[in-house]
């Protein structure tokens, strides 16, 4: 009877174990579950961050005199404090907020792709290092103003056009492929990414050949006059226009 009755005890006590690792798996499950759903939001914040901080960085810098309002370049609005702090402090922000999106990107292919071909897995690799150079020029941008390292700033922005551009010609071709498993159907997001890939790589070579020729044939209206504040009597003026509303495009 002591026998039994210990036993019986034991029985119980695992059986609350169980039910306790249970309860606790289960709850871990559900914490993941919703930790995982937030993740989805982070592309949104990127768009918050990027498309937000640009455009509080226009509306300070036209009110303080440092861009004309018609279409100025988005580094122009980010030269000058007080805006250039804020510029700075945004796309910071959001080169994280990119980093951790194709860090996901990468795991989410990986995850459902475990015995993909080696294709895949150099593709899937090549989006994440050419996403993670796209980031870091995003923050260099921020970090180095065109007023003080020209050279660097433009680089930075190159890393962040071109990179991302690819980025998004990698990562719809992995949507197009049969062989890879994404857990939903990426065919029309594929297409949408290619779309907007094809829509920034246009609008990037309008912009830079436009303010190439823009440049060459700017002469100020008023002697000694900034040329990051560009006037309508400006000569070049017209296609400097071109060359920035393609690059907001972007």
């Amino acid at each position: 009877y002591f026998i039994q009755s210990n036993l019986s005890s034991v029985t119980m006590t695992l059986s609350t174990v169980q039910s306790t690792v249970a309860h606790i798996q289960c709850s871990k499950t559900k914490t993941v579950g919703r930790f995982g759903s937030l993740l989805g939001y982070l592309p949104f914040l990127l768009t918050l961050l990027i498309g937000g901080g640009i455009v509080v960085c226009y509306c300070m810098a036209v009110g303080n005199g440092h861009v004309e309002a018609a279409f100025p370049y988005i580094s122009d609005t980010g030269t000058f404090p007080p805006e250039s702090c804020v510029f700075t402090l945004f796309m910071n922000l959001a080169g994280v907020v990119a980093i951790a999106i194709f860090t996901l990107r990468y795991l989410h292919v990986v995850q459902y792709n475990r015995g993909c071909s080696e294709a895949v897995r150099r593709i899937n690799t090549a989006a994440l290092i050419v996403g993670y150079i796209s980031a870091f020029g995003i923050m260099v941008v921020g970090a180095f103003q065109e007023t003080n390292q020209l050279t660097v700033h433009v680089i930075g922005a190159m890393m962040a056009f071109i990179g991302g551009t690819i980025y998004m010609v990698l990562i719809a071709s992995l949507g197009f492929r049969r062989d890879v498993n994404f857990g939903v159907d990426e065919r029309y997001y594929a297409k949408a990414r290619m779309i907007m890939a094809v829509i920034s790589a246009v609008s990037f070579i309008i912009s830079m050949s436009s303010s190439i020729v823009a440049w060459y044939q700017y002469v100020p209206h008023d002697p000694g006059s900034d040329s990051i504040i560009w006037k309508k009597k400006d000569k070049g003026y017209n296609i400097h226009l071109v060359a920035t509303a393609f690059e907001w495009v972007m």
